[in-house]
């Protein structure tokens, strides 16, 4: 019956290959004995619980413990993903940073006291300082600005001994206004704020311009445009490191099962600090990246680099994730040639079920 073989033999491909070299021909020779005289197709009993049962042996852990571990990792390693996906978008189209140095002496009316350029960075290490600074890049919503969204690429130059700050800030608005720049809303100076600030767009530019908060001054601060397609590569890396990383520790924690108790204790022992690592880790990318409730905070895409930027910066949970792994594979290699590993299949798993 080489037709209905030949059906069994690409059902059996859901299982890992693995479990195929060991059990696959224990399974087909067990369903091509009980098959019917003449029968040439699987029915759709077996077909279907062949391929949930591969499909269950590829993603489903064996057990809590295994299935908590998994999804420590592979939260840890989705994010990580998500950043390096996001990242990638961004070196692809990298905007400009916009040289508007000679700008902001003219609408400050006098040469800069002082200037810095935080522009060239990494993309990791711009978004990891852009988290942990805050600042500006979090806050402009709440100064007047919904257009889109700047890159933390700064340029900036500040103003010192400013006769009259608030009619700097409005001259320089009205000039920006009539250059046919896309304007926020100026706001004006208070108690607890500066005199005046506001943000405009155009060509690609974003521009900042406001009053010291102690009234003595004014920094203007420029950005380019993030470019489109951030938010996707998030998505695409963390789905695709989500996806990996949960295929890997499936396949470890199985292979885990397999080996003597004495061994699973020593295993998962060495895995804690890991697991530990991960957890903690995923926890701060979360907690850096969502802006907090009930603040005027923004999140921008290139903030969605974060976590990629966060291990580049501190490196201590890969160090730990990556030894504990390498650990857990040498123990795992001794433990296949000391313990005999049992067989992939357990008892209650069967060909049919």
């Amino acid at each position: 019956m080489p037709e209905l073989e030949l059906s069994y033999r690409r059902l059996l491909l859901a299982y890992p290959r693995s479990y195929r070299r060991e059990r696959g021909l224990e399974i087909l020779t067990t369903l091509m004995d009980a098959a019917e005289p003449g029968q040439t197709r699987p029915s759709r009993d077996e077909a279907r619980w062949l391929l949930l049962a591969g499909l269950r042996y590829r993603f489903v852990p064996p057990g809590r413990i295994a299935g908590l571990a998994a999804a420590l990792v592979t939260l840890w390693v989705a994010l990580v993903l998500g950043g390096a996906g996001t990242a990638a978008v961004f070196a692809a189209q990298r905007p400009a940073a916009p040289a508007l140095g000679a700008l902001s002496d003219e609408l400050a009316g006098q040469p800069a006291a002082n200037s810095s350029d935080a522009s060239g960075l990494s993309p990791g290490t711009m978004a990891y300082r852009t988290v942990v600074a805050g600042g500006d890049l979090q806050t402009f919503g709440a100064e007047g600005w919904t257009g889109r969204l700047p890159v933390p690429d700064e340029q900036s130059r500040g103003y010192d001994r400013v006769p009259d700050v608030a009619a700097v800030v409005n001259a320089a608005y009205q000039r920006l206004q009539r250059d046919g720049w896309t304007m926020g809303t100026l706001l004006p100076g208070s108690d607890n704020a500066a005199d005046g600030v506001f943000w405009a767009e155009r060509d690609g530019a974003l521009i900042r311009v406001a009053g010291t908060y102690d009234r003595t001054g004014v920094n203007l601060s420029w950005y380019p445009v993030e470019p489109p397609g951030l938010l996707l590569g998030a998505i695409t890396g963390f789905l695709a490191g989500g996806l990996l990383a949960w295929s890997a520790m499936t396949w470890l924690t199985r292979r885990i099962a397999r080996t003597a108790p004495a061994t699973r204790r020593r295993l998962l022992l060495l895995g804690l600090p890991a697991l530990i690592a991960c957890a903690v880790n995923s926890l701060d990318c979360v907690a850096s990246m969502v802006p907090g409730p009930g603040t005027a905070s923004v999140l921008l895409g290139s903030d969605l680099m974060y976590p990629l930027g966060n291990q580049l910066a501190n490196p201590l949970a890969p160090a730990i994730i990556g030894l504990t792994l390498f650990g857990v594979l040498l123990l795992l290699g001794e433990a296949a040639k000391v313990d005999r590993l049992r067989p992939l299949n357990p008892a209650g798993e069967t060909a049919r079920g």
